[in-house]
């Protein structure tokens, strides 16, 4: 070949991708036609074909307020990231006017009021890949009457921090963790205050209610899920400490005793807890039902090899029927709901002179609650809950002269009492109204009964 004919050709292919490289990038901005993506991306992009519920749809369970709407297969609208690699905002804020009106309390000169509320849920969560998501949330509290706010400090918590693992129907979460087969069917028109109120979140604490740090795994298939949690350290790690109930030193639940003894600052860490969930659960287009069996183990004084152990139960069982149907142009569903639930633990003797030793009898508590939502065109509607736990605690008085020692049991009957409507003006956006009663009689104490009557009305943001 001639040198200078082959010189000539290489210039004249330099020039030529020299002028491709500076008009593609116009071309490409210019052109009607659509890009083809990298061949990177082509894998990640398949799975989508299958269309991702919006977050409206994502969010219609009431379970969504508690447990938090599944993370979407691709980026939503506020991710940042790829399809399958991306990080998205978890934000909820919840404002409005709580009257409170007091109608039977064991101090009379405790006065009514009417409060504003303020409360707000933050943080994030994400997805690595197809098997991978994770989620970090925190709150600043409501508490009590605006008490969780002074000269710009808040009351915080932490909520899910979770690792979470998925492939072939099989999910195993590590961290922070809720257990779904541990919350109760309830009304999403309660959900006004996110379910930080006492007649909205006591209810479900009651029943077994389980977020708390741990390990867990469930399996689904054909509509069916089994799962099983586990978490073993200090009560306040867990919130299924709540419903252990006894008195446990100083008349104190056993929730409250680590916070009796502070040491360098912390709670008391004497005390270990452990609970083992396994459950099962079915989902049909036309109901839902699930059962779980929560089995306590608690050692009440790790410090010492001389206590017993404290051990206990807790079997649930849920179900909620969903009814769909259409009056003239519009959709409607009804869902009722009912939940069962039945604890049963062993309480220390705390009488002076008896360390070391448990009751005979044993504490219990029983459960029940239902209730139903009315769904029109979507989220909007209106519902009502109710719930009843009535326990039974044991207590020692010791033997004197002639009379044996004795376990009387005192019956207390604690109800609440929800109904509520929700508007969703927009697709994160809802407005929110509601009134809800509170009761607790003591047996052969009227003068202890508490009776309350409150009015809700909220704005609140969901993303």
């Amino acid at each position: 070949m001639n040198p200078k004919s082959s010189a000539a050709s290489r210039l004249t292919l330099a020039c030529t991708l020299a002028s491709a490289l500076v008009t593609a990038p116009a071309l490409a901005q210019t052109s009607d036609a659509p890009v083809a993506p990298p061949p990177e991306s082509a894998p990640q992009a398949a799975p989508a074909a299958a269309p991702v519920k919006p977050d409206a749809e994502r969010k219609q369970d009431p379970e969504a307020l508690v447990v938090g709407a599944p993370t979407p297969e691709s980026k939503p609208v506020f991710g940042l990231g790829s399809e399958r690699y991306f990080i998205n905002p978890v934000i909820a804020i919840a404002g409005g006017i709580h009257s409170e009106n007091l109608l039977v309390n064991p101090n009379p000169q405790k006065e009514s009021r009417i409060t504003t509320l303020a409360l707000a849920r933050f943080g994030f969560e994400g997805r690595l890949g197809q098997y991978v998501t994770f989620r970090s949330e925190f709150e600043r509290n409501i508490r009590s009457h605006g008490s969780g706010i002074w000269e710009g400090t808040a009351s915080m918590s932490v909520r899910d921090q979770v690792l979470r693992l998925q492939r072939w129907g099989a999910t195993v979460e590590a961290g922070i963790i809720l257990d779904p087969a541990s919350v109760d069917y309830f009304s999403a028109h309660i959900g006004d205050v996110l379910l930080a109120d006492k007649y909205t979140r006591d209810p479900l604490l009651y029943s077994g209610f389980n977020r708390g740090q741990g390990v867990q795994a469930r399996y689904s298939r054909w509509g069916f899920t089994a799962g099983l949690s586990y978490t073993e350290a200090n009560p306040l790690s867990s919130s299924a400490s709540y419903m252990v109930g006894g008195s446990f030193g100083g008349n104190s639940r056993f929730w409250e005793r680590p916070l009796g003894n502070f040491r360098n600052g912390q709670p008391d860490d004497d005390i270990h807890f452990r609970v083992i969930s396994p459950s099962l659960g079915y989902e049909h287009p036309w109901f839902e039902a699930k059962a779980m069996v929560q089995v306590l183990n608690i050692n009440y004084q790790a410090t010492s090899t001389e206590d017993p152990p404290i051990q206990g139960y807790n079997a649930r069982g849920n179900v909620k029927l969903k009814l769909k149907g259409m009056v003239p142009a519009l959709p409607f569903e009804v869902t009722p709901f009912f939940n069962v639930a039945r604890v049963q633990n062993d309480v220390v003797n705390s009488a002076s002179g008896y360390g070391n030793q448990l009751l005979d009898t044993s504490f219990d508590a029983l459960t029940l609650s239902g209730g139903m939502d009315v769904f029109l065109s979507g989220r909007s509607g209106v519902g009502f809950s109710f719930t009843r736990v009535a326990d039974h605690t044991p207590s020692f008085i010791p033997p004197t002269g002639s009379t044996p020692a004795s376990e009387p049991v005192l019956g207390t009957q604690t109800s609440y009492f929800n109904v509520g409507a929700t508007w969703w003006m927009f697709d994160q956006v809802a407005l929110g109204a509601r009134v809800a009663t509170f009761t607790r009689e003591i047996q052969d104490k009227p003068e202890l009964e508490e009776r309350d009557l409150s009015g809700f009305l909220t704005l609140r943001m969901i993303l």
